[in-house]
């Protein structure tokens, strides 16, 4: 392969890796997510889909927070206190459209 077609692979690499890394815009309401109180404190519902991810969460050092992402891409975080083993009151929401 000659040095010029090496470059414009290298290139094309370059700006595929750039358009690929873009990060994906949540539809909020305002400037945060939307608030969803919880039915209960030890039970996420079934229409929430599959964990995505359990992250630690900033604010607190006893808790962690639990991502979901349902069928329709929406993502629902909820956080859960491991001195009180029980989930947070409240949830976040991240429409997607």
């Amino acid at each position: 392969m000659s040095r010029r077609a090496t470059k414009w692979l290298g290139l094309a690499s370059l700006v595929l890796a750039f358009l690929a890394c873009r990060p994906l815009s949540p539809v909020v309401e305002g400037n945060q997510a939307a608030n969803e109180p919880l039915p209960s404190a030890d039970m996420v519902p079934a229409e929430w889909g599959g964990l995505l991810a359990v992250t630690v969460a900033p604010q607190a050092t006893n808790a962690s927070l639990l991502w979901f992402q349902d069928d329709s891409g929406n993502v629902r975080i909820v956080g859960f206190d491991h001195n009180r083993r029980q989930l947070w009151s409240q949830s976040g929401l991240i429409r997607r459209r």
